[in-house]
């Protein structure tokens, strides 16, 4: 089965004035537990018993390896790792950083060399005659909007982005980022409930 793609730009995502392009792939549901059963048995000798065995063994195993900060290895697989974030202010210093303030952020994996190989060998790619794709802003055009916004309410979030001005989630948090490098705006709030506000006051009302 052919990978449905689509090409997806912003527009002057970096202020230089040119577009960054970039490919959309819509992936398909993952294997519900009865068919990644039925492909491994069909592949091995095991029991459906001895096989929920092994893989609530291997969670298991897995959970415990990454909470005590070990990678855990997948031979054939790859390689699990954690990730963590700081849950304080960003203009926090170090040393002020206590270990309850460190969050777990995600589980990162890196594939082995072997598994990317096949991946690549195997995979096929097709436009898909669909789109997701966020509403097209210039730079100006979402700024004043943002701004309008700001006026009216106070702040703005990524989730307002996503609701009043149909961006995507990674494309919201990219604008709101490069707003906030060029110093258009300012964030607070902690880095799963970020607010944004206007870095300087408006002025004459714009």
């Amino acid at each position: 089965m052919n990978i449905k793609y689509n090409i997806e730009s912003i527009k002057n995502s970096e202020g230089t004035g040119r577009d960054r392009r970039y490919v959309r792939l819509y992936e398909n549901a993952p294997l519900n537990p009865n068919q990644l059963e039925e492909h491994i048995r069909n592949h091995t000798m095991l029991t459906p018993g001895a096989l929920h065995g092994v893989l609530d063994t291997l969670g298991d195993c897995m959970a415990h390896a990454l909470s005590g900060g070990t990678r855990f290895h997948l031979p054939g697989i790859g390689y699990f790792s954690l990730g963590a974030r700081l849950d304080k202010a960003d203009d926090a210093a170090d040393d002020k950083v206590r270990g309850n303030q460190i969050k777990v952020d995600g589980i990162k994996f890196r594939p082995e060399a072997r598994l990317l190989a096949r991946v690549k060998r195997n995979a096929r790619f097709e436009r898909a005659r669909y789109s997701t794709r966020s509403r097209q802003y210039t730079e100006a055009e979402l700024l004043a909007k943002i701004k309008d916004y700001i006026a009216t309410n106070g702040s703005i979030t990524a989730r307002v982005l996503k609701t009043e001005f149909k961006l995507r989630e990674t494309t919201a948090q990219k604008w709101l980022r490069h707003f906030t490098e060029t110093g258009v705006l300012r964030r607070d709030g902690a880095a799963n409930s970020r607010v944004y506000f206007l870095a300087q006051p408006a002025e004459n009302g714009k």
